[in-house]
């Protein structure tokens, strides 16, 4: 066998020198140091740390670590506009949009008689977004609702092909009502005065209070 010279060589190496200048041992006690020394040379699976039990975590210790930071939601956190200015910055910016939209209905979707969508897809959209953040914040979100099912009828009737198809010039004269419409409900007044506020103190609750004539 061509592997015995080299395990014997092997063991050799493995004893200590001291053993080879006494007595050699005999042929049982080599062979029980043989396997004493191949038994080492085994690989032999991880163990597992004796201070910490098998399946249970690891403890840290107390003030080892930095506490965890909390996330805090974009509601929950604190904010100086109280709710009525955040409505009523929403009813500002539906009613841009929708008188916006009244006029290009009523020029039924042309810019110097060409058709076109006339940006109606992003005005619509706008609309759309600032309701549905309006219906939470209010006892009466009634209007919104009716906004957002609104855009959901004359928005595939406002693209780019709707409008130069033709099928919806007699529609548009309609939507340009309804908008003017919604305005009014929501800002309380078809005046384009309406839309601008020099003081939050001028807006009681989401609508703006009639303005008030100075005399000299």
């Amino acid at each position: 066998m061509k592997w015995l010279p080299q395990a014997i060589a092997m063991v050799i190496e493995k004893i200590p020198l001291e053993r080879l200048l006494v007595k050699p041992p005999s042929n049982k006690e080599r062979l029980k140091e043989l396997q004493e020394i191949l038994e080492e040379a085994q690989p032999r699976p991880a163990e597992e740390s004796p201070e910490t039990p098998a399946g249970e975590p690891e403890k840290i210790e107390e003030g080892s670590l930095e506490p965890r930071q909390t996330k805090v939601h974009l509601s929950e956190a604190p904010s100086e506009l109280s709710t009525e200015e955040t409505i009523a910055y929403q009813n500002r910016e539906l009613a841009k949009n929708l008188i916006v939209l009244e006029r290009h209905y009523a020029q039924k979707l042309r810019i110097n008689g060409i058709p076109c969508d006339c940006g109606s897809g992003r005005h619509l959209l706008a609309i759309e977004s600032l309701a549905e953040e309006a219906i939470s914040m209010v006892d009466n979100p009634d209007v919104y609702y009716r906004l957002i099912e609104w855009v959901k009828v004359v928005g595939p009737k406002s693209t780019d092909a709707a409008a130069k198809s033709g099928k919806y010039d007699n529609e548009y004269p309609t939507f340009s009502h309804q908008a003017r419409d919604f305005r009014k409900e929501i800002i309380g007044s078809l005046e384009p005065s309406a839309l601008f506020t020099g003081k939050v103190e001028e807006l009681p609750g989401s609508r703006f209070a009639p303005e008030v004539s100075e005399t000299k």
